[in-house]
């Protein structure tokens, strides 16, 4: 992606190029997102690996797991703005980011809920077919985010956006997850020398763990809405115009 963040069609490795250098620019804004959205769930994660885990703590771990999807669907909108904003030239800001993903909550929350449910019925049926179905529903999320229609449209949309370039967004899907495999491996490692220094492995091992779980949603969203866009610029001729209509007011 260039420096100018013209919309045009990406390789895999421009998407994921591009996300790190919008994740490098904006880390300070999208570390203030995660922050804000998963600073309560994440210290309560770190709270119950210390305290017995899920077992010894039930109602505390529902609260957590409904907290962290409340969480994730902001993150995931509130970095799908903040990527929509660079395009255009702006400056992205913090409380702006968050107000846009509170607007688009529920569709998000629906759309991400459906793609997941019919992903694992697909992973019941064979692997196979499930990962077709994960690819085909890779960039809902930021169609869910940007579009006016429902959850439903938002899931449609992306199923024919991916047709024809599924096994680039497995290519993607691999990445990002190795990314983060990478990220928490380095945590563990870096958490057992400091734990064995300070005597508290199992503490430090949680905190360093809940830190790097923070970067998961931020990299993921950024990796997919900018293939969100690549597939649009294919298929639609989708261009800055027509991204300034979408998140509103004129071209910066």
């Amino acid at each position: 992606m260039t420096t100018s963040y013209e919309l045009r069609p990406l390789s895999l490795g421009e998407i994921l190029d591009g996300a790190l250098i919008l994740l490098r620019r904006n880390f300070g804004l999208l570390l203030g997102v995660v922050l804000v959205c998963q600073g309560i769930p994440t210290l309560m994660d770190v709270y119950i690996d210390l305290t017995g885990g899920t077992s010894a703590n039930p109602g505390l771990g529902l609260l957590d797991r409904l907290l962290t999807l409340v969480a994730g669907v902001f993150v995931t909108g509130a970095t799908v703005r903040v990527v929509s904003e660079a395009y255009l030239g702006r400056t992205p800001e913090l409380g702006e980011a968050i107000r846009f993903a509170g607007e688009r909550f529920g569709t998000i929350l629906g759309a991400n809920i459906m793609s997941g449910f019919l992903t694992v019925l697909a992973m019941l049926a064979f692997i196979i077919p499930g990962i077709i179905v994960a690819c085909g529903y890779a960039v809902t999320s930021p169609a869910a985010a940007l579009e006016s229609g429902s959850s439903t449209e938002a899931l449609r949309h992306s199923w024919e956006l991916t047709k024809g370039f599924r096994w680039k967004a497995l290519g993607l899907w691999a990445v990002s997850v190795g990314l983060i495999a990478i990220t928490y491996i380095g945590a563990i490692v870096v958490g057992g020398v400091v734990g064995k220094m300070l005597g508290q492995v199992d503490a430090v091992l949680a905190v360093l763990g809940a830190a790097a779980s923070l970067l998961i949603y931020p990299v993921i969203s950024c990796v997919f809405t900018l293939f969100y866009y690549d597939l649009r610029v294919r298929k639609e001729g989708f261009d800055i115009e027509m991204l300034s209509q979408q998140v509103g007011g004129g071209i910066a």
